[in-house]
């Protein structure tokens, strides 16, 4: 039997999901058991994961925080064995800000210095960003990201590689 490596998603989102909700996602997105999940926020980790036995493996282990900027949140998503076949990060990214009607900026094959922004309505954009400490605040996009008109739009970030 082959395993599966792990890989993982690392995604800013505009809006701040409850823990609830963001499990109810996960569960949902990866179609595993409640006992196959871990979500904690950052402050959290150590306190919650106190009593579970170290060789426990999670299949989707989630860690979350409040960040500034342009976002509200962010999230690491670690998924290990099966999981990782169901869902790519890309449709991570635009399950996410589908389902909870947010925009999402997640990182893949972007040249260094540029990410990617999925829409609630599917549409990608590729933008530029400042960050600083769990501040991150875009200043250039492909397209109008909603309700930020300050964002240049700059369709060149396209053509660089």
């Amino acid at each position: 039997m082959t395993e599966t490596a792990a890989t993982g998603y690392d995604c800013l989102s505009s809006c701040l999901v409850p823990e609830s909700g963001l499990r109810t996602f996960l569960l949902d997105c990866f179609g595993i058991a409640e006992s196959e999940l871990f979500v904690s926020h950052d402050d959290r980790i150590a306190e919650r994961s106190r009593d579970i036995p170290q060789d426990v493996v999670f299949s989707v282990f989630c860690r979350y925080r409040q960040v500034f900027g342009h976002f509200a949140m962010g999230f690491d998503v670690g998924v290990e064995g099966r999981p990782t076949e169901r869902v790519g990060r890309r449709e991570f990214a635009e399950r996410f800000a589908a389902h909870f009607d947010t925009y999402v900026l997640y990182g893949d094959t972007e040249p260094p210095g540029l990410w990617t922004v999925i829409l609630a309505d599917g549409t990608r954009l590729r933008v530029a960003m400042d960050e600083e400490d769990d501040r991150y605040v875009l200043h250039a996009a492909t397209a109008p990201v909603p309700g930020l008109p300050e964002v240049r739009v700059d369709e060149g970030l396209w053509r660089l590689r």
